[in-house]
């Protein structure tokens, strides 16, 4: 057990935590007129996990399954429309309520589910002693979750990003790959699978609209474009890098 919860914290927690700290770094480094690419680079990173969590999902989904359709639909709705709903309530009239609420920490909480299913395939391996190719899958999934911390840092946008802060999500991004790495030798059910990835793909669609809201506007759109290209393709040659290591996908 303590030897799958340190495969989830090599592949999930430390680079999470060491890719937020790059961001923050980055965030100090450069000019304010850099803020639309940085913005710009969190909606790329985003939108590949989007595509990759729905795909995800697709693959364990059955034409002939019916509950299978109810599961991926019904995780979707809840998550997209259930953050729009919270949103435009008064839950976030409190200041507490609606820290909890943002964007950094919607987009932590959609990686996190993301990872889980990272740590599963991991636990997976591991579980069948299949010791090389959990190795493999450590050293991949750390080296493409180092970019999260993009997403979740150029979110916060003008807004400090405190200490504490950084704790909470790093934690809410990262600690749900050992979560999978454990339950993985529990056998999990197709069914919560795919509620897990659409879970997520919901709530990271959810903040892929509101960056896009607030950062597409008539004098960063450039910068914006640069930025997404430059998130995806991140995502899209850690994938890449990770398949020549060993012929897996992530």
């Amino acid at each position: 057990m303590l030897g799958l919860v340190g495969l989830g914290v090599i592949a999930g927690v430390i680079p999470v935590y060491l890719g937020i700290a790059a961001a923050l770094l980055l965030g100090k480094v450069l000019p304010r007129s850099w803020e639309g690419g940085l913005i710009g680079v969190a909606t790329g990173v985003l939108l590949y996990l989007f595509f990759d969590l729905m795909h995800e999902a697709v693959e364990l989904s059955g034409a002939r399954d019916l509950l299978s359709w109810m599961v991926f639909l019904g995780g979707l709705g809840l998550s997209l429309v259930g953050l729009v709903k919270l949103e435009a309530s008064h839950i976030l009239g409190s200041h507490h309520a609606a820290k909890l609420l943002s964007l950094p920490y919607m987009i932590a909480l959609g990686m996190g589910f993301h990872n889980l299913g990272e740590g599963l395939a991991i636990g997976a391996s591991y579980a069948n002693g299949e010791w090389a190719l959990s190795l493999l899958l450590v050293a991949g999934f750390a080296l493409h979750n180092g970019t999260e911390g993009f997403g979740i840092v150029g979110a916060a946008g003008k807004t400090p990003v405190q200490w504490r802060d950084v704790l909470l999500l790093g934690l809410l991004a990262g600690a749900p790959t050992c979560i999978g790495t454990l339950l993985s030798g529990q056998g999990v059910s197709p069914y919560l699978s795919i509620a897990f990835y659409t879970l997520a793909a919901g709530s990271l669609l959810y903040v892929i609209l509101s960056l896009t809201a607030i950062s597409y506007t008539a004098t960063r759109r450039v910068q914006v474009a640069f930025g997404i290209l430059i998130g995806i393709s991140l995502m899209f040659v850690t994938s890449m890098i990770l398949t020549l290591m060993g012929g897996l996908r992530t």
